[in-house]
């Protein structure tokens, strides 16, 4: 075969059966339906062909297509994507050959295709550029996901594990793994082989892909997701085109036998890409899918939800929250929030088949799930509350967090952000307000419960100082065994180096610290001067250092450090310090922490090199003894031995709690891992472990413990971040890779790993070997083989092979053969550059590839954190270490974080003043608000809200209020009958005026003076009185 092209899929049997079984995570309804028939669709010639499984039915769907393409297809959208390599030309056309159009134009030279049908993506690689990229289904927003890759080719997508895979056809062919948004880029498995195709099985969760060997023979391989190969066998298929017979087969995708053709006839042209079109091919979790034209199943209740069937006339209906699409092929979600008819007083969220309200901060979301109340302080007698509480005019109740719901008892919260985090050991990611699933950090895995994650790999087992010797013991109290001997009974102090697995372990009466293997062997001295009571160690893992308190009985206390062999001492801590104890090292974080249990108690922080302390926690503490970190959630345990308390805090000391009092006698160290916080008791002189969330479940270990000291958990997973390739080259004779804690061992090109999987032996066949059919089977593996010298020649000693060569023997022949990361004749290899020619695996965007003798390594931007080829974003707000204002809220972005003012204040974010809750909203909102109501923005939230003339409400003011109205007529009634009866007093007033004055003027009795009349007869005054008297 020249070349293969495959993919896989899940049939449910031969021909199917007659209806599939599908479970909604949405509605938890489980239904029945009619499933179609799947059928292939590959390139041929210039054109794309459609044909039934059984290779009958076989029709042309579009033509003109060129005759080098790449193709998938969207099944709810009922369309076929493809594009023209040699173009760089994507297209896309219905099902059936119709609405043809030009997607997107791409450079030249595209190496692979997929359609993401979840998030509505095309993404392609770009062998030649070696990236790669998407654009949306509708040719809009293109983006670069990943650059610099190493001759990406063949890409498979996930989407419902978000997950995107692709092959790099580089020096060492492999198969590499990133998330849909191109970060976490990791290597799922190496071949020493060429590869050729690539496919995803979704429902097995399963990778396949043909590789080619050195004798040109092909075969089918098969692993997980992770690069462990699964060996099922199981009556599935899988078709693919084979180019040298012009033949589209089927294999048993788990077994490889049964191959046979599917075409009924030899094709005139090879056939290319050839995909299985079905819906379980591509599913969509949270939508119940439905086919037009298919029968219903009267004899089935279950199936009321999902279709009717009114006179044996089959109608597909979607479940409440989904509505069907347009072609009636699908179910595609409603958008509650923009309909307007959602009942939320604030926001709205809409999620597939369903919606939720939110409330900005400042709010709270009361229990009716609909309207937001502005937030109160408690009352006394509500402290009952898991939260908080608000007071409304129905009363004081108990609200919740975002994230979480409030449970019938009107008092607890449970969630993703309550306190027990619904349940989840690790994360928690919300669905909606009321549903929630559980994951696990990488190198964990789910409990079958659901919730609880545990750790993969080796058993983990408990390392504890025990006065006279130092003893390992497991987690279930079995194995316990003693591993360093010190009859002068001074050990208390001990921390353990998992790159060089070494216990480091410090004696207050030699005075002196020490170190040896993990199973007791190899002890050796590192530092005997200037020590005076060491009472606490802390290994620096990642920064190869050694920390160590020392509590001063001649001299002045102090924290101090030193290299791994015990060189480049110095005091880093020596004022403000009394009695020093326990000690822990953060090396992601680059925090020192360790506890005082001097005159005034404090646990306290600093930088690794001793500087920026600050105060951790003082109130309340007696005498701090043992520390310990949580990495996986970045929080301090400590315990107090005076007082037989357990408490814990974030890294700042913020969200402190008391997990158990008086249940442990005198606590000296503890140890965190998985879920259990592991505590030495050296009065009752026994191992306790509790919860470590809520300090209860406690488990009690007792054993040959005389006064049990430092405590510490011996797993790959407990101390993440250490590259284990450091040390030996992790065990590993050629390329060793760390991941997770450990060694991932391969080889170099045309070098066979060995059976313990850490050895490289040369494998090679013989001419005749590979000719002959008698001496070797069809499907048979490489024969490994070690050189020996069986006559006093050796064929390579006559060859000069370069120090970063090695001979092999080709064709009987000796020749010289650079290792990998080098390029020559052999006899004079020169390192190759893999950072300069792009061929390294660095993500541009978190890290910066540094060039090493045969090889490289990413280091690591500011941001961002990781082993030798791995960098993930760095939280700097978990951590604590960014420098927000403590009026404003840290935002964790990819490399950085960002800062932002909480709710009532303004500002950058590092430094928040007072500021308004809301801004007036943007042009594209002046009609949001009806019958000129004033339109509000919340940043907070992210969503608008009006404020409404009177006379009018609602969301967006549209309903006219009718009792406003009413009060407003009567006002005008009052105002009316008062303004009437005004006027009508001031009517009567004037009146009475004019009266007084006509009667004063013309009253006979009234007597003129001189004066008056000479005033009279002056002005020649008429008046209308006939008779003026006067007295005289």
């Amino acid at each position: 075969m020249s070349e293969l092209r495959l993919h896989a899929t899940h049939l449910i049997s031969s021909g199917l059966m007659e209806c599939a079984f599908r479970f909604s995570s949405v509605t938890n309804l489980c239904s029945f339906w009619k499933a179609p028939e799947p059928y292939l669709i590959f390139g041929h010639g210039k054109a794309i062909y459609r044909m039934d499984l059984d290779g009958g039915n076989q029709k042309r769907v579009v033509t003109g297509v060129g005759n080098s393409i790449l193709l998938d297809f969207h099944y709810t959208e009922g369309r076929v994507y493809w594009a023209d390599k040699k173009t760089g030309v994507i297209y896309k056309a219905a099902m059936d050959g119709t609405q043809r159009q030009k997607l997107h134009s791409s450079e030249k030279g595209i190496s692979g295709l997929a359609v993401d049908w979840v998030h509505n993506f095309v993404i392609w690689t770009s062998g030649e550029v070696g990236s790669i990229k998407r654009v949306d289904t509708d040719g809009k927003n293109e983006r670069t996901l990943l650059r610099h890759l190493s001759q990406p080719i063949s890409i498979a997508v996930a989407p419902n594990d978000r997950f995107i895979f692709w092959l790099s056809d580089g020096i060492t062919p492999s198969i590499q793994r990133s998330d849909v948004a191109g970060e976490m880029i990791t290597t799922v498995l190496k071949i020493p082989e060429r590869l050729g195709g690539l496919s995803v099985d979704r429902m097995d969760k399963r990778l396949f892909w043909v590789q080619f060997s050195l004798e040109g023979e092909s075969a089918i391989g098969s692993c997980d997701y992770n690069g462990n190969v699964v060996n099922l066998r199981h009556s599935f298929f899988i078709f693919y085109t084979d180019m040298s017979s012009r033949t589209i087969r089927q294999v048993n995708k788990y077994s490889g036998v049964e191959a046979e053709n599917i075409n009924l006839k030899r094709m005139t042209h090879p056939p290319t890409a050839v995909k299985v079109v079905h819906p379980l091919n591509q599913p969509i979790e949270d939508s119940m899918p439905v086919f037009p034209g298919q029968m219903c199943d009267g004899r089935t209740g279950v199936c009321v939800n999902v279709c009717s069937n009114p006179a044996d006339q089959g109608i597909c209906q979607c479940t409440k929250g989904f509505a069907l699409s347009k072609h009636g092929n699908y179910c595609e979600d409603v958008n509650e929030c923009g309909l307007w008819d959602h009942g939320c007083s604030l926001g709205c969220e809409n999620i597939p088949g369903s919606y939720f309200c939110t409330c900005p901060k400042g709010y709270a979301l009361l229990p009716d799930r609909k309207t937001c109340h502005e937030t109160s302080p408690c009352l006394a007698n509500m402290t009952q509350c898991d939260n908080g509480c608000i007071a409304t005019g129905e009363g004081t109740i108990c609200v919740c967090l975002e994230g979480s719901l409030l449970q019938p008892d009107g008092q607890t919260c449970r969630g993703c952000t309550s306190s027990d985090r619904g349940g989840c050991s690790q994360q928690c990611s919300p669905i909606t307000p009321g549903r929630w699933e559980c994951d696990c950090l990488p190198g964990y895995k789910l409990h079958q419960d659901g919730k609880r994650c545990t750790a993969t790999g080796p058993p983990p087992y408990l390392l504890f100082a025990n006065i006279v010797n130092i003893r390992r013991v497991n987690l279930d109290g079995t194995g316990d065994q003693s591993l360093v001997e010190e009859p002068s009974g001074t050990v208390i102090a001990l921390d353990y180096d998992p790159v060089q697995n070494k216990v480091y372990f410090a004696s207050t009466v030699l005075k002196q610290i020490e170190r040896a293997d993990l199973d007791g062997g190899s002890r050796e001295v590192l530092l005997t001067e200037e020590l005076d009571s060491p009472e606490g160690l802390a290994v620096d893992w990642v920064n190869r250092k050694l920390y160590w308190t020392d509590r001063g009985w001649v001299v002045l206390s102090t924290i101090d450090r030193s290299t791994l062999d015990g060189f480049d001492r110095e005091t880093i801590i020596s004022k403000g310090i009394q009695k020093p104890r326990g000690i822990a090292v953060h090396p992601l974080a680059k925090k020192l922490f360790w506890t005082d249990m001097g005159t005034r108690p404090v646990l306290e922080s600093a930088s690794l090199e001793g500087s920026d302390r600050a105060v951790i926690a003082s109130a309340d503490l007696v005498s701090p003894s043992g520390l310990t970190i949580d990495f996986t959630e970045d929080r301090l345990y400590w315990c107090d031995s005076k007082r037989g308390v357990l408490e814990t805090a974030s890294l700042d000391g913020s969200n402190r709690q008391v997990l158990t009092e008086n249940e442990v006698g005198q606590p000296f160290d503890l140890a965190v891992f998985e879920d259990r916080l592991w505590i030495t008791d050296r009065e009752q002189q026994l191992l306790l472990s509790v919860d470590k969330w809520t300090g209860m479940d406690p488990e009690r270990l007792h054993g040959n413990m005389v006064q049990p000291a430092s405590i510490v958990v011996v797993h790959p997973l407990a101390k993440p971040g250490a590259n284990v390739c450091l040390y030996r080259n992790g065990g590993c004779a050629q390329v060793c890779e760390s991941r997770l804690g450990f060694a991932h061992c391969s080889c170099h090109s045309h070098i066979a790993q060995s059976a313990d999987g850490k050895g490289c032996l040369p494998s090679y066949r013989s001419t005749g070997d590979m000719n002959s059919k008698d001496n070797m089977d069809e499907g048979s593996e490489p024969t490994l083989f070690i050189e020996t010298m069986v006559s006093d020649q050796d064929d390579c000693f006559s060859l000069r092979c370069d120090v970063n060569a090695q001979c092999l023997l080709d064709g009987g022949n000796p020749t010289c053969h650079c290792l990998e990361g080098f390029t020559g004749d052999g006899e004079l290899c020169l390192d190759l550059d893999e950072c300069m020619l792009g061929m390294a695996l660095c993500s541009i965007q978190s890290s910066v590839c540094v060039n090493t003798a045969g090889g490289y390594y990413c280091q690591c931007r500011p941001g961002f954190s990781g082993e030798e080829h791995h960098c993930t974003d760095f939280d700097e707000c978990k951590m604590g270490t960014h420098k927000c204002d403590e009026r404003a809220e840290c935002i964790n972005t990819i490399g950085k974080y960002r800062c932002k003012c909480q709710a009532g204040y303004s500002g950058n974010g590092h430094t928040c003043q007072g500021a308004v809750l809301h801004t007036s909203c943007p042009s594209s909102h002046d009609t949001y608000c009806l019958y000129e109501g004033v339109c509000l923005y919340f940043p907070e939230m992210e969503s608008y809200a009006c404020n409404c003339i009177s006379g009018y409400m609602g969301e967006r003011c549209q309903f006219s209020d009718l009792e406003w109205w009413e009060l407003q007529q009567a006002e005008q009634e009052k105002r009316r009958n008062v303004a009437i009866a005004l006027g009508m007093v001031v009517l009567i007033t004037l009146l009475s005026i004019a009266a007084c004055v006509t009667y004063c003027c013309c009253s006979p009795y009234h007597v003129w003076s001189k004066t008056d009349v000479a005033v009279v007869r002056s002005t020649h005054s008429v008046t209308a009185c006939t008779y003026i008297l006067s007295s005289r």
